[in-house]
């Protein structure tokens, strides 16, 4: 679905570290979007968050963010061997796959397993934005459109899976002004038979609220600012802001505290990779 092809050259200044205040201490970094560019000729345009190019460690999947004028829409498009989670961060969307079609709107998880035939059109009055994740990431080579559609037969059809509300997931209560959701996590929820390797978590933290200090261990732990802004601190003495529509990268057994120094709720998205787990989650 979306054209990831693009020099690395163009990843200059996407990434923003907070060095540590003494040698040797840790390091948080801020992935901000890059410049959006239209896909789909011009029906959509694209922010890569994080792709195979991004100059972090390797990651297992891509991210990025997508915005539809209202009435415009993706082509009709198979990923293969690739599937497709969506959130919507706003405006209404109306995600055919195959023969099922889904009106989601702010909020919604759809995950749209790999061959599909899929398109997403904005049906509402404002733009559609959503932020976009491929495992495996995707390629070029592996979106399927126009012309060549014809000659893939029909699959069987598979059926999305949808999280209309965050408290549909595990609720997670720390009693610090926190609410944490989990939407989607293969390990937590071997029911859905879920087609990835990664975790997606939903929290909502009020002004002056935080997420007690905690690492992950096995794991990366990416987190996007969805909505507010949220200071991060660990115990190495750096603290940094991160605001609405960036994301911070933490490496493995990073520690990390999260919290609202503002007037509004925060509203945050966690992915860990792989999947997150009591196991790997350590406190402070």
């Amino acid at each position: 679905m979306l054209l990831l092809i693009i020099p690395l050259l163009l990843f200059a200044g996407c990434l923003t570290a907070a060095p540590p205040e003494e040698e040797g201490g840790a390091e948080i970094l801020v992935i901000e979007p890059m410049d959006p560019f239209p896909i789909f000729e011009g029906q959509a345009l694209y922010s890569h968050l994080v792709t195979t190019d991004t100059p972090i460690p390797p990651m297992n999947y891509n991210l990025g963010h997508v915005t539809i004028s209202p009435g415009n829409a993706t082509d009709p498009h198979r990923l293969l061997g690739t599937s497709e989670i969506v959130f919507v961060l706003d405006g209404i969307a109306e995600i055919h796959c195959d023969e099922t079609i889904i009106t989601a709107g702010k909020g919604e998880l759809i995950l749209l397993p790999e061959g599909v035939l899929q398109s997403i059109v904005s049906v509402g009055e404002t733009d559609l934005r959503y932020l976009s994740a491929n495992q495996p990431p995707y390629r070029d080579a592996i979106d399927i459109r126009g012309d060549e559609l014809a000659s893939y037969e029909m699959m069987a059809s598979q059926t999305p899976i949808v999280i209309s509300d965050p408290e549909e997931g595990i609720e997670w209560d720390y009693e610090t002004g926190t609410m944490i959701y989990t939407l989607i996590n293969p390990v937590l929820m071997p029911e859905l038979d879920l087609p990835i390797d990664y975790s997606v978590a939903y929290a909502e933290i009020l002004p002056g609220g935080r997420i007690v200090s905690n690492k992950v261990t096995g794991a990366v732990d990416l987190i996007y600012v969805i909505e507010g802004s949220v200071d991060f601190s660990t115990p190495e003495g750096v603290t940094i802001t991160v605001r609405t529509g960036d994301a911070a990268y933490f490496p493995p057994g990073q520690a990390k505290e999260i919290r609202n120094s503002g007037d509004t709720p925060a509203i945050l998205l966690s992915i860990v990779d792989p999947a997150w787990r009591p196991a790997f989650f350590e406190t402070g």
